[in-house]
């Protein structure tokens, strides 16, 4: 047992559970008699920040860490020490041949975004995962036991099918006529994404506070509705939430406490156990909302919860734009015949630039009714240097007749700038004479923001690898010195690979906009780290940019590996002790100070670690690097001007 309470001597939840836990009524058994290869894969699973569990023996019992421990839900801590078919009944038909073939062939498992209809709350839900079943060879080198790592990414599987859905709906509705068609289409695809029984849409009339439910698409076993329903029918609760624009979901009737029981019969009525409802705010009124009901209870999950909105605003502005089209009478058909036929921004102008039509596309991307805009000159909307390049062209056509395309910065009601890409052409008069231009126009803006970041992304990637690969090619060059062997020299490079990548992990979860010196610290001292607080930290938050902060932390671990080889942590008795702080001037020091070890002494000849402190620090820090060498432990003092607001 002291074997096992050493390997279980972390602070974590799940180690102080599984000390606690009465395992001799599993075919665990004591843990006095746990075999070395389940203690080795427990530490491992133990001290890993990524999501880790075992399944271990025939009857694949779980045990796991902390980050894991939110994988089942509710079902923790119930789940430690279950049997992967009770902890999983309702997956086991996905995993369990999964599982079953690691076992039998020992060879290990590994999916990306697999479907897992869980009921972890109760009801069904679609999740995806990442995930791999590795196997654990036991002692009579036969598979004992499965090592499982994985995380949700139902989120981004969600968010990336929305984005799909969202431009195929955009598509298909862009090109529906009558609102009748575009709810119609809207509500099919809608109901379907999402599954649902029952989805309609109608808009609201807000004196009588009732919803005219102007379509109706039923997918299930509830029949579609017609008609007008009181908004007090979905509860007051969620009246008055969708009436301030917020999405009302209701996984359970019955059981939500927003519903008063009138609210509960009515839906009842409507065979409703659970709905989700959507509302579209114009003008800070709610103007109309789009519900999905079900039969029976459901969990609502948040990417259903976001696309609904998505539906319902896309929806709402189609049907918007489809009624206005068709509110263009006989008198408007010269108007209709330029500006309908077409989605894009559709004006035109005199020859003094003077705008004298626009299309509802116009009005809507200036931001504007197009009765404040038709009698306004273009260089009311546009800077002066781009009022020059459209007057440049306009003087280009009348040289030359034929098109021309340019690209513009308009300003608009929003108080945002956004760039058009404009072909225009002029208007000619039934005697051949120019009388004005006309011009279509797109809005480009997001596409060239996007065509920008990409170009900073790639610079930036490209930047950010030969960096790293230049930092490799040193790192393996030292490590393979002549003087070491080939199983020394590939422990020193692996280590310092490792430092390398935990460096570039915590800078992934920091967005790579940078790390703070704390979490340097603690990710590179926490291999030494113990209960006895050999090693105390403390400093201000100080901030550092993403290369820096890779040098930073390979210095920590140089530093760390050297105390724990020849220096204070090479024994017992050992301390460390680190400091930091940085000052208004943007002066930063930091100091690494060893005591209670061997006598140290003044190397024969400065090393790698020392050369790499001193060389990247320098040039990534541009620090200063000082280390001294008394009897009572090495000090280490790095000094640096941080740049402002770093």
């Amino acid at each position: 047992m002291p074997e096992f309470r050493a390997l279980l001597s972390n602070d974590s939840e799940m180690a102080q559970r599984i000390r606690s836990f009465d395992w001799t009524a599993t075919s665990f058994g004591p843990p006095a008699h746990w075999p070395q290869s389940l203690r080795s894969t427990l530490s491992i699973c133990l001290n890993s920040s990524f999501p880790s569990a075992i399944y271990w023996g025939k009857d694949m019992r779980l045990i796991y860490n902390d980050a894991w421990s939110s994988i089942p839900g509710p079902r923790h801590p119930w789940a430690l020490g279950r049997c992967a078919r009770e902890v999983w009944s309702d997956i086991w038909h996905v995993i369990e041949p999964q599982l079953s073939a690691v076992f039998t062939t020992g060879r290990g498992f590994v999916t990306r975004d697999q479907m897992l209809p869980m009921k972890r709350f109760g009801v069904p839900e679609e999740t995806y995962w990442d995930y791999s079943f590795t196997p654990i060879a036991g002692e009579d080198g036969s598979v004992a036991g499965v090592f499982n790592q994985g995380q949700e990414t139902t989120p981004r599987v969600l968010m990336e099918r929305r984005s799909r859905l969202m431009l195929a709906l955009s598509d298909q509705l862009r090109q529906l006529e009558t609102p009748g068609e575009v709810l119609s289409s809207a509500l099919e695809i809608a109901g379907s994404y999402l599954d649902v029984e029952r989805i309609f849409y109608g808009e609201v009339d807000r004196e009588q506070q009732t919803l005219r439910i102007d379509a109706c698409w039923a997918g299930g076993t509830l029949p579609p509705i017609a008609g007008t329903i009181s908004l007090t029918t979905l509860g007051e609760d969620v009246h008055e939430s969708l009436r301030h624009g917020e999405i009302a979901a209701v996984n359970d009737v019955r059981a939500d406490p927003r519903l008063k029981p009138g609210a509960r019969e009515q839906l009842a009525e409507m065979e409703t156990e659970a709905l989700l409802a959507a509302p579209n705010i114009r003008n800070g009124l709610c103007a109309s909302v789009m519900v999905a009901q079900q039969a029976q209870p459901r969990h609502w999950h948040p990417g259903e919860v976001s696309m609904l909105r998505s539906i319902s605003e896309r929806t709402w502005q189609e049907v918007t734009r489809a009624r206005n089209a068709m509110a263009l009478g006989e008198s408007e058909r010269r108007h209709r015949l330029i500006f309908e036929q077409a989605r894009d921004i559709i004006f035109t102008a005199d020859l003094d630039q003077r705008l004298t039509a626009c299309n509802p596309a116009a009005a809507e991307a200036i931001g504007l009714p197009a009765e404040q805009i038709v009698g306004r000159f273009i260089s009311e909307f546009i800077e002066p240097d781009e009022f020059q390049k459209t007057s440049a062209m306009l003087q280009q056509k009348l040289q030359q007749g034929g098109m021309t395309r340019y690209e513009v910065s308009v300003n608009t009601a929003y108080g945002r700038v956004r760039q058009w890409d404009v072909n225009s052409a002029l208007t000619i008069n039934a005697d051949g004479n120019p009388i004005g231009l006309h011009a279509v126009a797109r809005d480009v803006t997001d596409q060239r923001a996007f065509e920008e970041q990409q170009k900073l992304l790639i610079n930036e990637l490209n930047h950010r690898v030969k960096n790293t690969l230049a930092l490799v090619q040193g790192l393996a060059i030292q490590s393979f010195k002549q003087n070491r062997t080939v199983i020394e020299g590939q422990d020193i490079f692996q280590a310092r690979l490792g430092m390398l990548a935990a460096g570039h992990d915590l800078l992934t979860r920091e967005k790579w906009e940078g790390a703070t010196v704390a979490a340097l610290v603690a990710d590179a001292t926490a291999p030494y780290a113990d209960p006895v607080g050999r090693i105390s930290a403390e400093g201000s938050n100080v901030f550092l940019a993403p290369q820096a902060a890779i040098s930073l932390g390979m210095a920590l671990h140089e530093l760390g590996t050297n105390a724990a080889k020849y220096g204070a942590l090479s024994v017992p008795e050992g301390r460390v002790e680190i400091r930091w702080s940085r000052k208004q001037d943007g002066a930063f020091n930091f100091t690494w100070r060893e005591f209670g070890g061997p006598a140290a002494h003044m190397p024969e000849r400065q090393g790698f670690g020392l050369r790499m402190i001193e060389r990247a620090l320098a040039s990534d820090l541009n620090g200063r690097v000082h280390v001294e060498f008394p009897a009572e432990g090495l000090i280490c003092y790095i000094s640096a001007t941080l740049p402002e607001g770093q």
